[in-house]
This record gives structure tokens, sequence and C-alpha cells, in this order.
């Protein structure tokens, strides 16, 4: 249920203008044209059985608006669209962007490739081509990023880039990464 009596916060309809501006930037279009591109679409997609006009950016419910912001930054994040800042500067649902980023293989911090981190330690007597991964907490962080983390330690990279932790690694993360996850119970 997308629709709620809450009104957008100034926040949300920033990062959304700003993560539009990225778009028409890369793609070479107006601002204007892209936003209504980008709207139709995701109303297209997402909102097309519970209204019958497009929202305006200007007085939508926040659930709509916080829906499209997840929308343009998985967008964002599939399209490989450079952005001046760092996504999470953009982003209210942090989860759900490096869980986009996971699907991506791109580093959640610059958006460069990545390879997949392991916040739940993995070796150290533990065989990662034996262990389940499926469940043990993972990100997507490029060799730069990936060296930082060890550098300054968990509960400071977390702070330093405003992060909730890991993913729970599910079956889909499992199968682009080329790791294991838990069989499937027979019926």
């Amino acid at each position: 249920q997308l629709l709620d009596s809450r009104p957008l916060s100034d926040k949300q309809r920033r990062s959304c203008y700003a993560m539009i501006r990225e778009i028409a930037v890369w793609s070479g279009d107006t601002t204007e044209a892209i936003k209504d591109a980008l709207k139709l679409d995701f109303w297209c997609g997402e909102l097309v059985q519970m209204a019958d006009t497009l929202f305006s950016l200007h007085d939508a419910p926040m659930s709509v608006v916080a829906a499209f912001q997840s929308w343009l930054a998985r967008f964002i994040v599939r399209n490989d669209v450079p952005t001046k800042r760092s996504m999470l500067e953009y982003v209210d649902d942090v989860d759900d962007y490096v869980y986009a980023c996971l699907i991506s293989k791109k580093c959640c911090i610059c958006g460069k490739r990545a390879d997949l981190h392991h916040i739940d330690t993995v070796g150290m007597g533990r065989d990662r081509t034996e262990i389940i991964h499926e469940g043990l907490e993972v990100m997507p962080l490029c060799r730069e990023h990936h060296e930082e983390f060890h550098t300054v330690g968990k509960t400071d990279f977390f702070t330093k880039y405003h992060l909730n932790g890991g993913i729970a690694a599910d079956k889909t993360i499992c199968r682009i990464y080329g790791i294991k996850a838990r069989k499937e119970k027979s019926a």
C-alpha cells in the first residue's frame, strides 16, 4: 500500500530532483522531459493500480515519493548513470539501495565495480567454498572501500557512510555471486 496521508518532505523532494538532474545530464535531455518520462515509467510499473493521474513532486503523499525515490536510485544503479555525489546522499531507504548495488555488482559507496564483502567474517578456518552464505551479512565494495573497511573497522565505516550494516544474502545474491545457498527442501 503506497498511499498515505503524510506530506512529502523537502529532503525527499530535493533528493528526487537531484537524481532526476543526474539522469538528465547522463541522457542529454532536459530535466523536465526526463522527469516526466521517469514519472510515467514509474507510474506504469508501480502505481497503475492505485491512481489514474500522474503524481506531482509538489504535493504527492510521502509514501509515493519514497517509492519513487527508491525507484530512481535503482534506475541509476542499473543504468550506470554517473552521479556527482555518492548515491547514499540521495536515498532514504539505504538497504534497498545497497541491495540494488549487490544485484548490479556496484560499490554502494562510489559506484565502481564491486566484489562481495562479507560483514560476517568468512575465512579464518571457515572455508568460503563450503559454508552456506545465505543469511550472512554482505555488501558490495570496490577494492578501495573494502580496504578502508578493514582499516577503520566496521563501526567507523558504517558511521562514516551512514550505513545500517550489511544485507542478509538471499538466494538471488548467492546465485549472482556464485556462492552457496541453503538447499531447497523437497516437498
